[in-house]
């Protein structure tokens, strides 16, 4: 079976199409984001003269449960590619169109799962299922990713949306470093080229 995620290291036209619109999506949210708070709206109480008060819409927590549902979508989107067979990355249909499973791709990740995950030759790959820990394993960097957010918004409420959006790169540094240093996972030269343009963009802010 040829894997469809064999030329994941290759950067083609479908590759950068996808790359920019993730720039100009993500960009798009922030500004969004931003324009919310400038928003007003009254908060079900009455000011002195009886009239309803009126104040900024700054909910940074609301906008942060609501980055939550939206990206609750991406299960929807899981269960149309397994609806409709969609050839899709992480997506292996055999000639019965049965999902045969993720394709696993080395990375630091592989020394945690595959002594739990390994099972013998004869068995149908496409009886796997995903053990009941690794929900729980993948409920750490959630966790933390919807803390990091709800801070985000925190901050937005107090700086530009172009500066807010440059200094929120800034984490790709961190995770880079931690990639090579810590996980012992090395980046190739065009990944460290990329970060070298993060920390330039963030020392210009």
């Amino acid at each position: 079976m040829s894997s469809n995620l064999a030329n994941v290291h290759n950067c083609g036209l479908t590759e950068v199409i996808l790359f920019l619109l993730a720039i100009i999506f993500g960009t798009g949210c922030s500004i969004c984001s931003k324009t919310m708070m400038g928003l007003h709206g009254t908060n079900g109480t009455l000011d002195e003269y009886g009239m309803p008060t009126v104040e900024l819409f700054q909910k940074p927590l609301f906008q942060t449960f609501g980055m939550f549902v939206g990206m609750m979508f991406g299960l929807v989107m899981h269960w149309f590619v397994l609806a409709f067979k969609i050839s899709f990355p992480g997506y292996d249909f055999d000639q019965d169109g049965v999902d045969e499973g993720d394709v696993e791709i080395p990375t630091e990740t592989t020394s945690l799962t595959t002594s739990k995950m390994k099972t013998e030759s004869n068995v149908d790959t496409a009886s796997k299922e995903i053990p009941l820990w690794m929900y729980f394993f993948l409920a750490i960097p959630a966790i933390f990713d919807l803390a990091a957010t709800a801070l985000c918004m925190m901050g937005l409420q107090y700086l530009d949306v172009s500066i807010y959006q440059m200094l929120r790169g800034s984490g790709i540094i961190f995770v880079a470093l931690m990639k090579q240093h810590v996980l012992k996972d090395h980046l190739h030269q065009y990944h460290w080229v990329g970060v070298f343009w993060n920390v330039v963009s963030v020392v210009i802010v």
